[in-house]
């Protein structure tokens, strides 16, 4: 039977175009721009081009996050028969997230006409002059994203998130939580390694963290699974010794006698 051909909406195709076609026109408009500031200072100029550098990264991530979203709407909309309870609800979640990333892109094309304008006004801008701060994405949007993702089971997406909140703010309070997430991610998705990688992360940089006892659980369970039960048992050790009081040590102590 011939798959029924899915036509891609139109706000997908609107923004894949602004991400695809747009990006590139101002970027090439920047580059330009900084090469004929001779009046601007070397520092100036280092400056403006870590700015842009970071903004390509921005986008670069943008376009494969809606890639990304897209692939998972057309999954939705082909399990249409066997998810019409469901449907509703996941298309109006994935509409508010889109939403979101759609402004993300707005907003990085705006960064991106103004710092362009600044650029083009080197020439005139004393050194030392001051400049205006571009916008910037909150911590909390970015973690809440993610953590619906994770929610929804959307764990790449969640992986993704988690992983752009820890390089954007790597001492923010919820770092640890992030890494924990981004750990429970990859255990659902059963690449133990690369949770645990994340796990050991929280008890090599968050020690103090609600997170910790049961980080060092989820390593044990990833080991179990990794069939390296004496490994694993010894970080169920670790937990029942150092943080007696947690809810995590009750969970160790189920493991050691299973």
């Amino acid at each position: 039977m011939q798959k029924p051909i899915i036509k891609k909406p139109g706000w997908i195709r609107g923004i894949n175009l602004c991400a695809g076609l747009c990006t590139p026109v101002l970027l090439f408009g920047l580059t330009v721009s900084i090469s004929g500031c001779g009046g601007a200072s070397a520092e100036q100029i280092e400056l403006l081009r870590a700015e842009i550098f970071s903004l390509k990264q921005d986008q670069r991530q943008l376009n494969h996050q809606i890639t990304a979203l897209d692939s998972l709407i057309r999954q939705k909309v082909q399990a249409l028969d066997n998810f019409k309870a469901d449907f509703g609800t996941d298309v109006r979640s994935m509409s508010r997230r889109m939403a979101v990333i759609e402004q993300r892109v707005a907003d990085t094309e705006g960064r991106l006409l103004r710092l362009q304008g600044r650029v083009s006004a080197a020439n005139l801008a004393p050194p030392g002059g001051e400049q205006a701060q571009p916008q910037k994405i909150s911590a909390t949007e970015i973690f809440d994203i993610a953590y619906k993702d994770f929610n929804s089971s959307n764990h790449q997406l969640a992986i993704e998130g988690f992983s752009d909140f820890i390089e954007r703010f790597p001492d923010n309070p919820m770092a640890a939580e992030a890494y924990f997430y981004i750990g429970g991610s990859y255990q659902a998705l059963k690449k133990y390694e690369k949770a645990i990688e994340n796990y050991k992360a929280i008890a090599e940089r968050f020690p103090d963290s609600p997170q910790h006892p049961d980080a060092l659980v989820r390593i044990g369970d990833c080991l179990i699974k990794l069939g390296e039960k004496s490994r694993a048992e010894f970080y169920y050790q670790s937990v029942i010794q150092r943080f007696p009081d947690s809810d995590a040590t009750a969970h160790a102590r189920d493991r050691l006698n299973q």
